[in-house]
């Protein structure tokens, strides 16, 4: 069974004019059709940007983001 969704070295930075924010660093995984996942961590880690590029209410700075074989990472 191939991934539904692969997220691949996917970051996302915010620039904030002199400060650079990392919401998400790195983050690869797989999710295969069908399959249950849930997403933990402490705040501050990522998990609600993640969830924003998943859905398209947020772009990635670098890496790549595919859903059911179409790369949204242009989007």
């Amino acid at each position: 069974m191939d991934s539904f969704v692969c997220f691949d070295k996917v970051c996302r930075t915010y620039d904030m004019g002199q400060i650079k924010i990392e919401a998400l660093k790195n983050a690869s995984f797989n999710i295969k059709k069908g399959e249950i996942c849930v997403i933990v961590g402490a705040s501050g880690a990522g998990k609600t940007t993640l969830l924003n590029i998943l859905g398209g209410m947020d772009v990635l700075t670098s890496g790549h983001a595919v859903i059911d074989g179409s790369d949204i990472s242009q989007y």
